[in-house]
């Protein structure tokens, strides 16, 4: 069969001998005119990929006598483009011809343009790429992680050395290629050479950064933190290259590698054959999200992992002092088809224009803007901040940091009121009573310490005066993910790693309930706001999230599970309860956010409201605002966005952390946002317009 190459076309399979598509009349070949460089007929079997602007084909050149196998790559210009799109696509031309004299990238055949689409054609590398290796032979070992960095850091060398990075680096892009005495099933991994593919999303960058907001061109699971801000750096490359070494070597996705709680990736638990300190450091040094601690390039990593290889200077580069210099050949003008495309009625091929997405937030904020940024440090290193909390009676703001301790600002300056030591490990959660009297901290070490707060003035404690320690509640056997304090004061609920929700209670330290079910860690818990006592059966309400994807709903007095269903397809990191009673919002790692109506019945389940994926990444921390009008979201995309409750609609998109936002919080009065984020800040975010 041919595939019609026109993108709207209702039925693109043809008949071989086809030259025009017989649904839509588009020509069905890209062929090369007589004073073309190239020579070649493209015929197109299967679309095999797509992506952004882009579409993959499988194709085979008709012009020599065998048909060799090729691939078509079609792009459709950006609608936001500054410059022509045959200008720009003439220069994508000139720097893939010139990287496809390295053995180990594709060989770039010819190049066409037709209508508003361009065309490159490809070698095709016969062989299987990793993702399916993975899958056919199970996770790698760390002589088979060595042999695929030593073979794709010298590619990256040779191609960040004609200032391209290619931006999507993952295992279905790396394809080892069969010896020429073997076919590709029967292959062995060692005996073979690995070529790096897809160069359909790579971009030239004059120096070492490429500014472009709002792109994200890449697989998230794989993409550097500094790539989904739409700043992608030749070192991004690097960060690729070892997420997709640590998916090899686990065969678990990278979203469940990484610890948004910690902070940290936790590759290492879940390791099927050991490696050595050695390659494992390398592997962290290169998944470091702060840009100065990663290695700098191809060559520094290399060098680590195996000083004996000797990077040489690619020949025929085309850098000089930071700008493109073209090849020695001369490109002509982008080769037309040299067949009229006959004019379609373009009414009955193009589909409906989709509806004005709701996740394109407005440009600019609306009323929010950011009134302080609080730094906290140790020395010149950044200090991650886990978690935040309101003090509406001290008029201060909480943060729960990497080094164990609490750390109380005044909400009106930002200045440091003072510091608790909380644990000798992380605070990753916090939680004050709605009067302000009680402060809850969990930490990695599995304890749960309270603090009574209601003996002291705001002025005490920015005299100095510490909080009085009450309890140090004991009984879980792994870090402590999550705090919440009851709204009727009696009791708090601890969430940990070790599978178990406990209820305590507040007066006394002793534990009233212990919560299973949960068939791996719970990350995340949240009362009913609207605690109600002429209504316990609805309102006296604890949620609880796990990473097992679901969500489990108690009777919070009683211990009760009332009902457990499936939410997300991957682990729930946040829960929040609405002021009303009424709407609990989730958010996964599997990239969305679901908005859920309570039932108003014992025995019912939550109607599924809304689904969203809001961030480019799975979302970190939700907040509902106290007076029930907006909501919250955050990312390790660095972005927070905020959201109207009731229509579900965007408000606006607020930018400034430079590393994963881990929590947010309202003020009791919802005219203050405060977000807390691995960069060591704590921001606070006012709403000036009401």
């Amino acid at each position: 069969m041919t595939h019609c190459l026109n993108p709207d076309c209702p039925k693109p399979q043809n008949p071989d001998g086809n030259l025009f598509c017989q649904s839509c009349g588009a020509k069905l070949r890209l062929e090369s005119s007589e004073n073309s460089p190239f020579q070649g007929c493209y015929r197109a079997l299967k679309e095999i990929g797509v992506g952004g602007f882009t579409k993959t084909y499988l194709a085979v050149d008709e012009s020599q006598p065998r048909k060799p196998p090729c691939i078509i790559k079609q792009f459709r210009p950006s609608p936001t483009a500054s410059r022509p799109a045959a200008e720009l696509f003439r220069e994508e031309v000139a720097r893939l011809k010139a990287i496809g004299t390295h053995p180990q990238i594709p060989n770039l055949l010819a190049w066409f343009e037709q209508g508003d689409r361009q065309y490159l054609v490809q070698e095709y590398i016969p062989g299987t790429n990793l993702a399916t290796e993975l899958a056919e032979q199970g996770t790698f070992t760390e002589s088979q992680i060595r042999e695929l960095l030593e073979s794709v850091l010298p590619i990256l060398h040779f191609i960040h050395h004609h200032r391209l990075i290619h931006r999507d680096i993952k295992p279905e892009n790396i394809i080892r290629r069969p010896n020429p005495t073997q076919g590709t099933l029967t292959v062995k991994r060692q005996s073979t050479r690995l070529v790096l593919v897809d160069f359909g999303g790579s971009k030239y960058a004059p120096g070492a950064t490429l500014y472009q907001p709002g792109t994200t061109i890449g697989s998230a699971e794989y993409t550097a933190p500094e790539q989904l801000r739409g700043q992608a750096r030749f070192v991004s490359d690097l960060y690729s290259l070892g997420v997709t070494c640590i998916h090899l070597l686990t065969n678990m996705s990278p979203f469940d590698l990484w610890d948004s709680l910690e902070g940290r990736w936790i590759w290492r638990d879940y390791l099927l054959h050991p490696v050595s300190d050695e390659l494992a450091t390398i592997l962290d040094k290169m998944l470091i999200e702060s840009l100065s601690k990663r290695y700098a390039s191809a060559a520094v990593a290399l060098k680590a992992l195996n000083p004996k290889i000797q990077l040489q200077t690619p020949v025929n580069s085309a850098i000089y002092k930071g700008k493109v210099v073209m090849v020695s050949q001369s490109f002509p003008p982008i080769q037309k088809s040299s067949t009229t495309e006959p004019q379609l009625e373009t009414k009955s091929l193009s589909p409906k224009p989709p509806p004005p997405s709701r996740l394109n937030s407005p440009p600019a904020p609306v009323g929010w803007n950011c009134v302080h940024t609080i730094a906290e440090t140790a020395g010149k290193t950044p200090i991650h901040i886990h978690t935040v909390a309101f003090s509406a009676q001290s008029r201060t703001i909480a943060s729960g940091n990497d080094k164990g301790i609490v750390t109380l600002w005044d909400l009106e300056t930002g200045e440091l009121v003072q510091k608790i030591p909380a644990s000798d490990q992380g605070v990753l959660a916090i939680a004050i009573a709605s009067d302000g009297q009680i402060l809850a901290s969990g930490s990695m070490d599995g304890t749960v310490k309270l603090w009574s707060l209601w003996q002291l003035s705001p002025k005490d404690l920015r005299d100095g005066v510490p909080p009085i320690p009450t309890q140090t509640l004991t009984g879980h056997t792994s870090l402590v993910s999550s705090v919440a304090i009851c709204p009727d004061k009696q009791r708090v609920a601890t969430a940990s790693r070790d599978r178990t929700v406990k209820i305590w209670s507040l007066a006394t330290g002793q534990l009233q309930f212990n919560l299973t079910g949960h068939r791996d860690r719970v990350t995340c818990i949240a009362y009913n706001p609207k605690w109600a006592t002429s209504d316990p059966g609805r309102s006296h309400i604890l949620a609880s999230g796990s990473a097992d994807g679901s969500i489990h709903l108690w009777q919070a007095d009683t211990g009760e599970l009332l009902q457990d269903f499936p939410a997300h397809s991957g682990a729930i990191h946040a829960l929040a309860i609405g002021p009303d009673g009424k709407t609990l919002i989730s958010c996964s790692w599997d990239r969305t956010l679901k908005i859920w109506t309570l039932p108003t019945a014992t025995g019912n389940y939550p109607e599924l409201r809304e689904t969203l994926c809001p961030h480019v990444l799975p979302g970190s921390a939700v907040a509902i605002s106290p007076n029930g009008k907006t909501f919250a979201t955050a990312s390790p995309d660095t972005t927070i966005k905020l959201w109207k409750l009731d229509a579900i609609e965007p408000v606006t998109t607020l930018s400034g952390h430079s590393m994963t936002v881990s929590s947010l919080a309202y003020s009791p009065d919802s005219s203050t946002l405060a977000s807390g984020s691995h960069d060591g800040t704590i921001k606070l975010w006012r709403n000036s317009s009401g």
